[in-house]
């Protein structure tokens, strides 16, 4: 009996340790989706977004909705699918965005 308990408290600890991205690593996962991403204006700067979907999961080898990463100001940042990652076209540095503040800040370039 005390084995069993030993391993689900093993189990309920190890499956609620989520992994923290470092932004080089989403950079390098999501590049092949950001080049091929529309080009939106956000306060007269130029970016490229991608929806966060199945597809960049995929990309970043997780099944994990929220998924966290370090962006370059050491800030962990919360993303759930339907929100976008956003990078200027310098591809310089990544950040996100909630559906919301992207739905209301961000402008198409087409």
């Amino acid at each position: 009996m005390k084995k069993i308990l030993a391993m689900l408290a093993l189990l309920s600890i190890t499956s609620n340790a989520t992994e923290v991205f470092s932004e080089y690593y989403v950079m390098e996962k999501v590049l092949p989706l950001l080049t091929k991403a529309e080009s939106y204006t956000v306060n007269g700067e130029e970016v490229k977004a991608v929806k966060v979907d199945r597809k960049v999961l995929k990309a970043l080898g997780t099944t994990d909705d929220p998924f966290y990463y370090t962006n370059s100001n050491q800030e962990k940042k919360l993303v759930r699918v339907g929100d976008y990652i956003v990078t200027p076209v310098t591809f310089a540095t990544i950040d996100s965005a909630s559906s919301k503040e992207f739905n209301n800040n961000f402008r198409s370039e087409e």
